[in-house]
């Protein structure tokens, strides 16, 4: 089956660096793209329906044209780097961002959501990282996160950040087989909010992939921090590490309302691609 990718476009400059991250790992593993604008709904003409939806119905079409050039200049502008130019399709829907990525997402069996953001400490487009935290919130595939000027590297060091859950290894399976054409290492994090060693777990993981996977690139490290995200990209800088991956289960109404998403704040601070894997139902 083919990997189906899908690329939210705003048409600025950080979904146009998502674009070009998409473009090229489509490229590398084959997949299919499905470009996605969403415009929202200008409900100042109610009383005329008609009108209203021939408005939006306009709107559908400049937007077609535009996002059609947009793609044109954006694979231009990386053409050279790509072995084969990856088949695109598009979509225009009215509605909510967020909620609208996560439906074209669920209907269309997406396999991965590529999209832009520029941290909550932009100058710019902070929409669009508020956008891009909230899709993660509810979204039904893996989701990765693209940074401003964050790019694809042609050799991957991933970082897996764990809490020795049983999904683990699972999931850090899944990673390494989409990043396989990449020559992925993984640096397996443990951040240890409790300050206690957790030797038993560390022993199992390690002894489950050296005896499961033995050619598998993988380290495992346990680190105690204080400020969780400070410490996360601390480790990413001081281990060169290119793609961090993160598992977020599926947590309750009452839950999450107690519990502190990890995986949102990462969206927001992280300066290198983030990938988050989402818990089926």
């Amino acid at each position: 089956m083919i990997t189906k990718i899908l690329v939210p476009i705003d048409f600025s400059m950080c979904s146009k660096n998502a674009l070009v991250f998409a473009l090229q790992l489509a490229d590398t593993i084959k997949a299919d793209l499905r470009l996605l604008t969403v415009l929202d709904f200008d409900g100042s003409d109610m009383e005329n329906t008609a009108y209203a939806l021939d408005v939006m119905e306009e709107r559908k079409v400049q937007s077609k044209n535009r996002i059609i050039k947009f793609i044109e200049k954006t694979t231009e502008s990386v053409r050279a780097s790509l072995d084969e130019i990856p088949t695109t399709q598009i979509s225009i829907e009215i509605g909510i961002v967020a909620a609208t990525v996560c439906d074209v997402a669920e209907r269309n069996q997406v396999d991965y959501i590529v999209m832009g953001t520029q941290g909550e400490n932009s100058t710019l487009d902070k929409y669009l990282g508020s956008t891009a935290s909230n899709v993660l919130k509810s979204a039904p595939c893996p989701v990765i996160v693209i940074p401003e000027n964050a790019e694809l590297e042609k050799k991957m060091q991933l970082g897996y950040a764990t809490d020795f859950l049983d999904a683990d290894p699972f999931e850090i399976w899944k990673a390494v087989k989409l990043f396989q054409p990449f020559q992925p290492k993984i640096k397996c994090i443990h951040f240890n909010e409790e300050q206690v060693y957790n030797e038993n777990r560390i022993k199992e993981l390690t002894s489950y992939f050296t005896e499961t996977v033995p050619e598998l690139n993988i380290e495992i490290f346990s680190l105690p921090v204080k400020d969780k995200v400070e410490d996360m990209n601390d480790f990413i800088r001081n281990q060169n590490i290119n793609m961090l991956v993160m598992y977020k289960p599926n947590r309750s109404f009452f839950d999450s309302m107690f519990h502190k998403s990890y995986t949102q704040q990462m969206a927001k601070h992280i300066n290198i691609p983030l990938m988050v894997l989402i818990e089926k139902e």
